[in-house]
């Protein structure tokens, strides 16, 4: 996944105030809580940047198991086929 970055401005007092408490309340940078606002308020997770098979994207409780499994052999790299 690739990384922007943003320059946002004119972030009114008690925004910044909030931000900042999280931030420091959980541990984490000022940045990193920024982006997981974002995400949250997007995709309904903070977890997106640590998932690559898209099920973030989708209501996980839709998804059917099977589809996994059925995929499983697809997803395998044959190296023959890449010599």
């Amino acid at each position: 996944m690739s990384k922007i970055q943003y320059t946002i401005r004119n972030i009114p007092d008690p925004v910044d105030k909030v931000i900042r408490k999280r931030s420091k309340q959980s541990g984490r940078s000022f940045n990193q809580t920024v982006v997981d606002i974002l995400s949250l308020q997007t995709f309904g997770t903070t977890e997106i940047a640590k998932d690559n098979n898209f099920d973030w994207l989708y209501n996980k409780n839709t998804l059917d198991d099977s589809f996994d499994e059925a995929i499983k052999d697809i997803s395998k790299l044959d190296k023959e086929l890449w010599k």
